[in-house]
């Protein structure tokens, strides 16, 4: 089959499961691109649209602008290329109104499932767009969440296996803050964090690092989370879909410090499973960060949750068997 996968031109949106996956679907034999914006196009299997700008702003990436945007690029592309299905993330809508438009199958791996929420009126603004294709919406034929049935429901569940490899220094806490942080709160994670008994590791970012340097906290430009996770105690996190995803697959748990988006839902949500806590940033103190922190680190409950969901992520397929589900569904 020729598989076409459409993602908006965002790292976290492309490279922990897009990419590999289009990867998958190749060493089945099938044929699969990858169709993103320009600014993602020397990622593997990609093909660019030329009218798909990185999406800004700290908001969501929908407006009607930009899925009408995307959906005519896929189109101009599948017509040429005739794909057989259409394969799209969560946040991306363009692709499946171009299947529509096609009369071929679509697909949707759910990356976030919460951040559809975040938009007011969505799916009246993805009708409008369809009206001006003068197509009729239509159900994916498979939905793939990529979390246990606990975190959300979706038709089937996979998990996406962290990096095994190990690190020469496992501290007890890692904490990252995403590609937008803020240096306020990223000073305010530091200084508590070394008021705490134990050893950290901070992502800071490339800006040049002028906040305080406590002797138990490690500061990095960049790390490994993954492979810092498999060893960690706790983590303290902007509540993104990939870093929860991660954190959850390794059974750590967290401190949510949300900034946008869905990553409020993914906080709130992290606390009704028992997996962490949940702190507003705006006026947030070291003082209280840091007893947050140690709160949750000294809670045997909170490790326990964040195991048992570990445990039911454990027994879930490979994400990348997901090409053998669609040509079943299809």
């Amino acid at each position: 089959m020729r598989i076409l996968l459409t993602a908006l031109p965002l790292h976290s949106h492309l490279v922990p499961v897009m990419v590999p996956l289009a990867r998958a679907f190749r060493e089945r034999g099938h044929e699969a691109v990858l169709a993103t914006g320009p600014a993602m196009a020397h990622l593997p299997h990609t093909v660019a649209l030329p009218d798909v700008p990185v999406p800004s702003g700290l908001g969501p990436p929908w407006s009607h602008e930009a899925v009408v945007a995307f959906a005519a690029n896929v189109l101009d592309f599948a017509r040429t290329w005739r794909p057989d299905v259409i394969v799209r993330e969560t946040s991306e809508h363009g692709g499946q109104i171009a299947a529509e438009v096609l009369g071929i199958p679509h697909a949707l791996v759910d990356v976030a499932p919460f951040a559809p929420l975040e938009i007011p009126l969505l799916d009246e603004l993805v009708d409008k767009v369809r009206a001006r294709f003068g197509v009729a919406a239509t159900d994916p034929v498979l939905t793939a969440g990529l979390a246990p049935a606990a975190w959300h429901p979706a038709q089937h569940h996979f998990r996406v296996p962290l990096d095994p490899g190990r690190v020469d220094v496992a501290p007890e806490i890692v904490a990252t803050f995403g590609t937008r942080v803020l240096p306020d709160l990223l000073h305010t994670a530091v200084e508590a964090l070394g008021e705490i008994d134990a050893h950290s590791v901070v992502a800071t970012g490339h800006a040049e690092w002028k906040g305080p340097r406590p002797a138990n906290v490690r500061l990095e430009p960049e790390i490994s989370r993954q492979r810092l996770l498999n060893n960690a105690k706790l983590f303290v996190t902007h509540a993104g879909c990939n870093s929860v995803r991660e954190a959850l697959t390794a059974g750590v748990p967290m401190v949510a410090l949300p900034l946008f988006g869905d990553q409020h839902r993914n906080a709130a949500r992290i606390r009704e499973l028992g997996a962490g806590v949940h702190l507003g940033v705006k006026g947030l103190t070291a003082a209280v960060l840091a007893e947050r922190i140690n709160h949750v680190l000294n809670a045997k409950t909170y490790h326990e949750s964040a195991g048992d969901l570990a445990a039911k992520i454990a027994v879930l397929e490979d994400f990348r068997n997901i090409p053998d589900h669609l040509v079943s569904a299809v």
